[in-house]
């Protein structure tokens, strides 16, 4: 559906703007109409998921997209955007209980992420780094974390120890190995003291996901 045909259904259709839920916006290519999706957007106050995958869209072409949005029963967000940008955005969403992001392209310094505060956030999922930052602050219980290419890979040991502060709220946990990994079971062990649910898998390439675990909304 057109963006801009949709715009007109719920400018003319109160209910059906109130009535929407979940809204997903996944493109191929850069989006030209911002404006547009952002009017959209406005008047879908009750949304509970949104998920948008904008590629190629400038830093400040998503800061215009989502800047002062606010949605008050937001459960669920899944995007591309700049980290910078998300912070900003969750400072409005802090009630956010799923996040799923992609990497912020920083390889020394801090995740913009880095000290956001989300009291009910549960699930998580994007680059190691990034990820990591909001675990330590943060009641996660399910955790999906995969190398970003921009770094060297990271053995298992590491990544775990790493949320050793956090991970007592590990519940369920599904973990991408490498052939040299031996210790792994002994550091869960030491560090996933809740930790319910575990699946291992041996893997190559030093890209493929980390961490992942599987939720329903």
């Amino acid at each position: 559906m057109k963006i801009r045909f949709f715009l007109g259904i719920v400018q003319h259709n109160r209910a059906v703007a109130l009535a929407v839920r979940s809204f997903h916006v996944v493109l191929c290519e850069q989006l030209k109409q911002v404006t547009l999706l952002r009017e959209c957007l406005k008047h879908l106050r009750y949304l509970e998921d949104l998920e948008l995958e904008l590629p190629h869209l400038m830093p400040s072409r998503w800061g215009r997209l989502l800047h002062d949005l606010q949605f008050r029963h937001l459960d669920l967000f899944w995007t591309n955007a700049p980290h910078m940008v998300i912070a900003a955005f969750l400072d409005y969403h802090v009630n956010v209980a799923f996040l799923s992001i992609e990497a912020c392209g920083h390889t020394s310094m801090p995740c913009t992420l880095d000290g956001n505060r989300l009291p009910v956030l549960c699930d998580i999922s994007g680059p190691f780094r990034c990820v990591s930052a909001l675990v330590q602050n943060n009641p996660v219980s399910r955790v999906t974390a995969h190398q970003s290419p921009a770094t060297q890979s990271i053995p298992a040991f590491i990544l775990v120890s790493s949320l050793s502060t956090s991970t007592a709220c590990l519940t369920v946990l599904e973990l991408e190995l490498s052939p040299t990994d031996f210790d792994v079971l002994e550091c869960l062990a030491m560090n996933t003291p809740a930790l319910t649910a575990l699946k291992l898998i041996e893997v190559q390439a030093p890209t493929l996901v980390l961490f992942h675990c599987i939720h329903s909304t």
